[in-house]
């Protein structure tokens, strides 16, 4: 798909209590609309509350699909760890995927695991010997659906382990069926000796990856080069999503419209070398 950006520009957002009836996130999905933007992550804490097929028909007002389901405000909510050291815990988490499974199936979209792996400080050992159960058990019981899960690259300071892309690849198997690696330019900013090269050596394992500036707000915000950063996508023959995710510099709408604007220019760009 063909998009101003170099590739479809996603981005993650926490919706209100009541999605379909407020006049900021309307606003914000039509400030997307105007931006040219593909889709949406969203960050859903409770799934009876927001009627799949409601939230899709509403977001295709706005030529907007919901591309994955972002996990980590559910997460924190209901105290869950792929990882977790404690048994109880760690077999909730993965019971909690059937809930979001069912979700994402009715939206065709996917899940990311960020938070919900785990967090930082735990025995790294055991953390990875919870997380490689934990992945066999989520192939075993979800392999079939058509649900892609996406596995998170998380810095240190986040995370105990999946720090780098390539921990990250080892636990989505040979096959890679249903489970991905997603990439975070501000994470691997920190993690990476290269990042040019950990996305080309690790091309085959992912096909979203998150824009995030090295203080971690909005592309274009920071120092992050991201014209190298798409060149090095368009080079490789990448053909997935992009999605920004971050804090906020001023509020949530000024931000977007001026890293839309950043990244439009590097389209521009990528345009006059000939990449777009």
């Amino acid at each position: 798909m063909k998009s101003k950006y170099g590739f479809p520009l996603c981005i993650q957002l926490v919706p209100p209590e009541n999605i379909f009836h407020s006049k900021e996130f309307a606003e914000t999905l039509k400030l997307l609309q105007e931006k040219e933007f593909y889709g949406v992550e969203l960050n859903i804490t409770d799934f009876d509350e927001v009627n799949p097929l409601q939230l899709k028909e509403y977001l295709a007002s706005y030529n907007l699909k919901m591309t994955y389901i972002a996990s980590g405000i559910f997460a924190k909510k209901n105290e869950l760890s792929l990882s977790a050291a404690n048994e109880d815990i760690r077999r909730k988490t993965v019971d909690a995927f059937e809930e979001m499974i069912a979700y994402a199936e009715k939206m065709e979209c996917g899940i990311i695991c960020g938070f919900i792996k785990g967090g930082a400080g735990d025995n790294r050992a055991v953390a990875v010997s919870q997380m490689k159960k934990s992945i066999g058990e989520l192939k075993t019981r979800y392999g079939n659906s058509s649900v892609n899960i996406l596995l998170e690259a998380t810095n240190h300071y986040e995370a105990t382990m999946l720090n780098t892309l390539e921990e990250a690849a080892v636990f989505t198997g040979s096959e890679r069926k249903n489970i991905q690696i997603l990439p975070d330019t501000y994470h691997m900013n920190m993690e990476e000796s290269s990042m040019a090269e950990a996305m080309v050596r690790y091309a085959a394992y992912y096909n979203n990856i998150h824009v995030s500036d090295n203080n971690r707000y909005y592309p274009g915000f920071g120092a992050i080069d991201f014209f190298q950063v798409i060149s090095i996508l368009k080079g490789m023959g990448y053909q997935g999503t992009m999605a920004i995710e971050g804090r906020n510099a001023l509020s949530l709408n000024e931000d977007i419209r001026k890293s839309a604007d950043y990244l439009s220019s590097v389209g521009d760009r990528l345009k006059l070398w000939g990449l777009l």
